[in-house]
């Protein structure tokens, strides 16, 4: 952990001297037709700009050299794999490890190059002078470059190198990084707010964020046992104490507004908070840097220096309730800072010129890698495009004519004897789907719970209502002590809200219990058929009546219309056959789909057109994809073919089979029997009704009982405030009467701070230091 005064810097990845210039020449030998001598002079300059990076120093000329390379990095990474033969070592940025950390791997390399871009940013940052407001718009600026970089790494670059990274480019430790970054960027936010005088809750809100951003490093920090190693006890101490500092500064400026807008009791609960805040701070003062410690202490004294007068002046004048800590309303939080990628690592290679910083890119002439990427490219439509366009949609029209034979119960339908049962299938399966959601004991155990829910929901309401009766009868009997000495204003006119809140959830649970009434009622004049359909098959069947014997001329029009369904069912299951075997065909045409040689022509064709040096890339046989996927255009079309014939099938399936059952409630003319099943389906419907009424009631429910519950407590809460504030008002009262012949002492000194008393501000002190005396009032 490097740093100056109150802020931190990342060290550097240190790396060891390699040479680049042997395995880029061997690749270039191996697989691609240039001759390695062609490229000498890119051989040189890329091994001076890793070299650059042994001995880092903290300078701007070091940061356009760092991203000089970084560039050149990921513009040759379309040309060369992520593995050419080189192991680059990096040590860890956060301890003095013997053995540097070593990947074959070149994206690792970019890796480790980017954090010290981050951490080159961090390091400017610290070096600022900022007692001037153009340091301060410097170091704010750099922190969030740094952030943007650590952000970069982690979520582009991290992922790209295929491996797990080291420790200290874990995404736990980026993120502890990126708030830091961020915590001192709005830190100098905050820095220039108070040097400028914003107003006090603009100060409060800025401070808040800091904390904020402290506070998540910290915990990212923390939380894990080898992350707290790798960082130590410093960074760990200092990220908590800093976010506990400006938890500090933002109560503190929090109180002044207060102070400002007459919330006396409010402000000396803030000065109280602020004051736990420092007191944990300072605790920790053993592990502190100097400056930390100094910046506590220098918030210290002016909070106290407030916290003594607004004692006082509340003590004296104002009389005004001091609520606890916990119950003060969160600061909001204003946020300047975002991690802002520098374009030179967003997108160096479209900044890439002959007068640029970034120069011009090496290895330009070189056939790219690109050539080798777009057979990988073709892979991955083709797969998409038999996976997701033919295979997928082949499977589906599988799946849809099952499902659709299931639900029609056929061919099975079809088999039924004279001595079949007598329960219609769609009878039998709305039975068997009642009782595997529970029958009629089910709603009527919901009903009851519903019911039980009521109750609760109507006495808690009564009991949050019986807090504010008993204030107001409280308040009444004060009023009637003290007469016109009683001012303030009357329960009705301050619990009016509360008063409204409740009658409006009255009104819903009246509404809610109207309903349920309205359910019951129904599912009584429902319950016999709903019992029935709660039954076993063995009493259903016994219940509904027999069918009465058909002619023989109806029979024979059943058994017509049955033999056209046969045939119609036969062809579905031939469309079936089909799918199945054009998903066999395509799967063998895709894994002998090999067009290598042919991408290879493709590339020497391009490359032998272009007069200049050109840079291929995978876009450049876009017209040899589209010609090559022709070759599944055949299965595209069967899909389509098959899907118009599937559909036209299953269609006629459905009507026919219902023309068959018209023609057996035709045969079957028993009118008790229709009539009981009828019966039975409204039966059905209705429970499937209610049960989603019933379940939406219990949802009702648990809402209106969160509600209430939460009004009781505010009754309460409300309650005892008054209560409070009555008794500190009867005793001033009181007192008054006691002294009315005792001379009242002179008015208190309005020791107050405010805004015409501004609090010094030094930049080691982060903007505090002790009040001058306010002026006589």
């Amino acid at each position: 952990m490097t740093g100056s005064l109150n802020i931190l810097a990342i060290d550097f990845k240190r790396t060891e001297r390699i040479g680049l210039t042997t395995a880029l020449r061997e690749y270039i030998s191996y697989h691609y037709n240039d001759h390695p001598d062609n490229f000498t002079d890119d051989f040189r300059v890329l091994d001076e700009l890793r070299t650059d990076c042994l001995n880092l120093e903290v300078h701007q000329n070091a940061l356009h050299r760092l991203l000089k390379y970084y560039g050149q990095l990921v513009f040759i990474g379309s040309k060369f794999p992520i593995d050419f033969g080189i192991e680059f070592p990096w040590y860890s940025a956060f301890s003095d490890e013997k053995k540097p950390i070593s990947h074959r791997n070149f994206y690792y390399e970019k890796a480790c190059v980017l954090f010290n871009i981050g951490a080159m940013y961090s390091q400017l940052g610290v070096s600022e002078n900022r007692t001037t407001p153009e340091g301060v718009k410097r170091a704010c600026q750099h922190f969030q470059y740094a952030a943007g970089c650590f952000k970069h790494l982690n979520g582009i670059i991290i992922p790209e190198m295929r491996i797990a990274p080291p420790l200290d480019m874990s995404s736990e430790t980026l993120n502890v990084l990126i708030n830091t970054m961020l915590a001192q960027a709005q830190e100098c936010f905050w820095q220039k707010a108070v040097h400028d005088k914003y107003k006090d809750g603009t100060v409060a809100k800025l401070a808040s964020q800091v904390s904020t951003y402290y506070e998540n490093a910290h915990e990212t920090a923390s939380s894990n046992t080898e992350i707290a190693k790798l960082f130590g006890q410093g960074w760990l101490v200092h990220l908590q104490v800093k976010s506990w500092h400006f938890h500090a500064a933002a109560e503190f400026r929090k109180s002044s507004e207060c102070m400002s807008q007459n919330k006396f009791g409010e402000e000396i609960a803030r000065l109280q908070a602020s004051q736990e805040y420092i007191k944990k701070g300072l605790d920790q003062k053993r592990y502190l840097r100097e400056a930390v410690a100094k910046d506590l202490e220098s918030v210290q004294v002016a909070v106290q220096s407030n916290y003594n007068r607004a004692q006082k002046d509340n003590d004296i004048i104002y009389l005004q309730m001091v609520p606890s800590t916990s119950s003060l309303a969160l600061i909001g939080k204003a946020n300047m800072a975002n991690p802002n990628i520098p374009s030179e690592v967003k997108d160096p290679i479209s900044l890439m010129n002959e007068r640029s910083m970034l120069g011009v890119p090496l290895f330009v002439k070189l056939v790219p890698y690109a050539v080798h990427q777009a057979l990988s490219v073709y892979s991955d439509r083709k797969e998409k495009l038999v996976r997701e366009e033919i295979l997928s949609r082949l499977h589906e029209l599988i799946n849809i004519c099952n499902s659709t034979l299931r639900s029609l119960n056929l061919p099975a339908a079809l088999n039924e004897t004279e001595q079949r049962s007598n329960i219609p299938p769609s009878i039998l399966s709305m039975s068997q789907e009642i009782r595997n959601e529970g029958g009629l004991a089910r709603l009527n155990a919901m009903f009851d719970t519903l019911q039980d829910k009521s109750k609760i929901v109507y006495q808690t309401l009564d009991e949050a209502l019986a807090f504010l009766d008993q204030e107001c009868t409280d308040d009444e009997e004060f009023r009637s002590k003290f007469g016109t000495r009683w001012t303030r204003p009357i329960s009705l006119l301050k619990n009016k809200e509360l008063i409204e809140k409740a009658e409006s959830y009255r009104k819903l649970n009246d509404q809610a219990y109207k309903s349920n009434k309205v359910l019951q009622n129904g599912l009584e004049q429902q319950s016999e058929a709903l019992d029935l359909l709660s039954s076993e098959p063995e009493i259903l069947g016994q219940r509904i009546p027999l069918e009465i014997q058909s002619s023989e001329s109806d029979m024979d029009g059943i058994k017509k219309i049955k033999d056209e369904l046969r045939v119609l069912i036969n062809q579905s299951f031939q469309i079936m056959k089909e799918c199945e075997t054009k998903i066999q065909e395509v799967k063998k045409v895709a894994d002998l789909d090999d067009i290598a040689p042919i991408l290879l022509k493709e590339a020497a064709k391009i490359s032998s057109a272009s007069n200049t040096s050109i840079k291929l890339e995978p876009a450049h046989f876009e017209d040899l994809f589209t010609e090559q996927l022709k070759k599944y255009d055949s299965f595209l079309s069967t899909c389509n073919k098959l899907s118009d014939v599937q559909e036209k099938v299953l269609a006629s399936i459905s009507d026919k089979f219902e023309e068959y059952n018209k023609k057996r409630r035709i045969v079957s003319n028993n009118s008790t029997r229709v009539q009981f099943i009828q019966n039975l389906e409204t039966g059905y419907k209705y429970f499937i009704n209610i049960l989603q009424r019933l379940q939406e009631g219990m949802a009702f429910y648990a809402r209106s009982q969160a509600n209430v519950d939460e009004l009781k407590q505010n009754c309460q809460a409300f309650s005892i405030i008054r209560n409070k504030e009555a008794e500190h008002l009867a005793d001033a009262l009181l007192g008054s009467m006691k002294n009315l012949n005792i001379s009242q002492p002179a008015s208190p000194t309005h020791q107050v701070w405010n805004k015409r008393m501004q609090i010094l501000f030094t930049p080691t002190s982060q903007g505090y230091s002790r009040p001058p005396p306010p002026p006589p009032q």
